[in-house]
């Protein structure tokens, strides 16, 4: 169970905002301070169900998002506020981010413009560079866990399947967690997994934000595991600039040792001179 000793928070359970594999995400108020929060909950194992082993593994991988969340703070990625457990559930306390995800704005408001999305990839390479200084590999980056502020800020959520890993030379044990049409190949040929998947993912976010659709979006997730598995690259979006093009190549680059990092990236022309959001 938790080893961490926080106060309970007590609050109002409001709207639900998200639900996934690990249980649901709910609008709630600190009764005290009137502060809205992202409220993760999930189910305690209770009895002999037969679910109670998916239960278990929920709890444990929440278990694991909150020592990871609890070292972390940067303006690009979603903000650890608490965590406690109640009679039959364990709660994550998050920071509220009200503009919902780019998934969510994409089905709503169409692709988005390129300034837009060099603008957010800029912001999501600053969190992403932050996550891997610290050995963090996130190993889920698409736009459903990336969620946006009413001021244009972007911030990345969802690390419960991130991985810290001890010698980031050393491949992390592959498997195929993450999304399947945001993943690179050699993660899908289970062959590395390091903090260059991250980089081909967000090569497919690119994509996703400037297409409204996420890469292989015409085929099956066995047919796009197979084609990503023969080293397939995704289909680059037609009518955007040189540089956006660049930049995509970079991130497709088949041979993860040679895709660049998070900090190369950022010295890129297609990000490198971006105007921060109003209000920051």
């Amino acid at each position: 169970m938790l080893s961490i000793g926080e106060r309970t928070i007590k609050w109002i359970k409001g709207a639900l905002i998200g639900a996934g594999s690990f249980g649901k995400v709910y609008l709630g108020m600190d009764a005290s301070t009137g502060l809205l929060m992202a409220v993760k909950q999930v189910e305690l194992p209770t009895g002999s169900a037969p679910n109670e082993e998916r239960k278990k593994s929920m709890l444990s991988a929440l278990e694991h998002e909150i020592e990871l969340l609890q070292e972390l703070q940067h303006e690009n990625i979603v903000q650890y506020l608490s965590s406690c457990i109640d009679d039959d559930h364990l709660n994550i306390f998050l920071e509220y981010v009200p503009g919902g995800s780019v998934t969510s704005l994409l089905r709503n408001y169409g692709a988005f413009e390129e300034p837009l999305v060099r603008n957010w990839v800029r912001q999501i390479l600053l969190g992403l560079n932050y996550l891997h200084e610290r050995d963090i590999i996130h190993r889920d980056i698409k736009g459903a866990n990336m969620l946006v502020d009413n001021k244009g800020g972007i911030k990345i959520s969802d690390f419960g399947i991130s991985k810290k890993v001890e010698d980031s030379h050393r491949a992390h044990r592959p498997s195929l967690q993450g999304s399947v049409f945001w993943m690179a190949p050699e993660v899908v040929k289970q062959t590395a997994y390091t903090q260059k998947a991250d980089i081909w993912s967000v090569g497919c976010l690119v994509v996703e934000m400037l297409t409204g659709e996420h890469p292989w979006a015409q085929l099956t997730q066995m047919q796009a595991i197979f084609k990503i598995g023969m080293s397939s690259k995704p289909a680059i979006p037609a009518d955007i600039s040189p540089e956006a093009e660049d930049f995509l190549q970079l991130t497709f680059e088949l041979n993860h040792e040679k895709r660049p990092s998070a900090t190369e990236l950022l010295k890129h022309p297609w990000v490198a001179s971006q105007a921060l959001p109003l209000g920051h």
